[in-house]
């Protein structure tokens, strides 16, 4: 079980890692285009607590510039900065996405990801080149 949790705890810092791998390859530098998919623990539920995508932007704070964007469609008010509201909105903002949490909406609209660079950590777009965790 402490290796379980100590991999759960680790898997931000995973997942921005591989983030800057994909940004690094894909010669992306503008971390003001990346968005991240997903503010809650888990998918289809409105519970940030203990959420990855928080600890992964409090880490973000020191290590990648300021700029990412946020979206998630069951939290309403703001919790972080430049969290948007409206999928569409959002991908209109973004060159990359990272699915961190993979509620229906996302899945239901992974036709709306073609053509951006997308890290998918739950493996739910079957659209190529796509990476993986």
């Amino acid at each position: 079980i402490r290796l379980a949790l100590q991999t759960n705890a680790g898997m931000p810092e995973y997942v921005l890692h591989r983030a800057h791998e994909v940004m690094a390859e894909r010669g992306i530098k503008d971390a003001s285009k990346v968005g991240i998919y997903g503010l809650t623990y888990k998918e289809n539920v409105d519970d940030m607590r203990e959420s990855p995508t928080l600890q992964l932007l409090e880490s973000q704070e020191r290590h990648l510039a300021q700029g990412l964007k946020v979206y998630d469609p069951f939290i309403a008010k703001d919790v972080v900065k430049n969290q948007y509201h409206d999928i569409d909105a959002f991908l209109a903002e973004v060159d990359t996405v990272v699915v961190m949490v993979k509620h229906t909406e996302i899945r239901e609209n992974v036709d709306k990801l073609v053509g951006k660079v997308v890290l998918d950590c739950h493996n739910i777009c079957n659209l190529s080149g796509v990476y993986h965790l």
